[in-house]
């Protein structure tokens, strides 16, 4: 059975830095939780994971994924995160089945005063389209409650998405659906203004997943999972422009040896550079848990 513990790590091999300091790890211990996206708000750090809990009859499947709702955690200062309780829950959520159980990996970014969580489940309609699709709820803070949207996102089939608001205010969003997708969104955040298009150059084989877009100094990192070979590691691409080309650089970090997925995300926080990612393990005497540990920039 899937259960995970969530981690925090500097990226040393992207920013170039080998110094590392402990910090508190994991840093959620009393739940299962995987595919943390972190972002800073309001001088806090908050991290939007998924949220596994325990299959049972008529509820998700037995061995697999089984996750219902959404929790957010935050801290000021990286130890004693305040789990905030959940923010969306699918039987509140329109469009969603209410036997799915799959609201995977989430994310969240502010715009316009307003709080835009994006995440993807399995639709109850046809209409829909098959597979996954993405949907987005809106809160005025960071914390939630979050309001869903009635409708996914129309033209968007997939997992993982990862917003991300370029210096000249337009946003774009990135998934994946065995390769990275990418499309503009309009100034709603609930709309595409472009066609979804494949972001080419990565690697050919295997399975990509988990994008993770951000800037710095002028170049645009796409971090993404790959999966070749059995083995998935976190990697990176750099280009010049957050719809590329861009250019396949290598290996941030290699698989961990209880983890399948590192499912992560990247932010600055006080003037540091943090990696979060999740690995399979058992804290506390609970299923999962999150971690910690920093670099110097």
């Amino acid at each position: 059975m899937r259960h995970y513990t969530l981690c925090l790590l500097i990226a040393a091999a992207l920013l170039c830095s080998s110094n590392f300091l402990s910090a508190q790890n994991p840093i959620i211990r009393d739940q299962s939780s995987a595919d943390p996206s972190a972002r800073v708000f309001e001088g806090r750090v908050y991290v939007y994971p998924s949220h596994d809990i325990l299959a049972g009859e008529g509820r998700g499947r037995v061995g697999w994924f089984c996750m219902e709702d959404y929790h957010v955690f935050s801290s000021e200062i990286l130890t004693g995160w305040k789990d905030h309780g959940v923010i969306v829950s699918q039987e509140k959520v329109p469009w969603v089945s209410s036997t799915s159980y799959n609201m995977r990996a989430p994310d969240c970014i502010y715009r316009n005063g307003k709080y835009f969580f994006y995440f993807p489940d399995l639709a109850k309609d046809a209409t829909y389209g098959r597979g996954f699709s993405i949907g987005a709820a809106v809160s005025d803070k960071p914390s939630g409650p979050f309001t869903p949207q009635r409708e996914p996102i129309k033209s968007v089939h997939g997992i993982d998405p990862n917003p991300f608001i370029d210096k000249d205010g337009q946003a774009y969003l990135y998934w994946s659906a065995r390769n990275i997708y990418m499309a503009k969104l309009k100034e709603n955040m609930l709309e595409l203004v472009s066609e979804p298009k494949v972001i080419d150059n990565l690697p050919e084989k295997g399975l990509k997943e988990g994008p993770y877009m951000f800037e710095r100094n002028g170049i645009y990192y796409l971090t993404y999972t790959h999966v070749e070979n059995k083995t998935e590691r976190l990697e990176y691409a750099i280009g010049n422009n957050p719809m590329g080309p861009f250019k396949s650089m290598g290996v941030i970090m290699d698989e961990s040896p209880n983890c399948w997925t590192s499912h992560h995300s990247i932010i600055e926080f006080k003037n540091q550079r943090y990696l979060f990612y999740h690995y399979r393990s058992r804290c506390t005497g609970q299923t999962a848990g999150t971690a910690a540990q920093s670099v110097q920039p």
